[in-house]
């Protein structure tokens, strides 16, 4: 679980990047985005796997913290899961061009994560997309 410091730290970066989505975070207290938001990768992760993908993939974080909201607001639809998914390399590309130069490698390394982890939240992340929904209309 996030704290509340990684939460204010978080939607400060979406901000200053301007990333792609980060409105929906205002549908949130920061106490429910500190339980909504678990990191780069699945839930089913254990926490130490994810706490490492943050380590070693720190750019990326603020696109992780929109693309799990929007996650927990799930419609239920493909189009929205494609659609968040595909924003989440939008938002990954975003933030590494602002935080290295192009001359430098980290750059392209951090892109072609944000590239590869919304590949494989498209071809994996269905249950866990529809997960929220389910829930959600179950209730009702």
């Amino acid at each position: 679980m996030a704290t509340l410091k990684d939460v204010k730290r978080l939607k400060y970066l979406c901000e200053k990047y301007e990333l792609e989505g980060r409105e929906i975070l205002d549908h949130f207290t920061n106490a429910q985005l500190q339980r909504v938001y678990n990191g780069i990768g699945p839930e089913s992760f254990p926490s130490w796997v994810r706490g490492l993908i943050n380590f070693l993939h720190p750019t990326l974080e603020p696109s992780a913290f929109i693309h799990d909201a929007e996650w927990e607001l799930s419609d239920g639809t493909k189009e929205s899961f494609t659609a968040s998914n595909d924003r989440f390399k939008r938002n990954g590309y975003k933030t590494a061009k602002a935080e290295f130069g192009w001359w430098r490698l980290r750059r392209y390394a951090v892109m072609n994560q944000a590239r590869r982890f919304g590949n494989i939240c498209q071809a994996f992340g269905w249950d866990a997309w529809m997960e929220p929904y389910k829930e959600r209309t179950m209730k009702s």
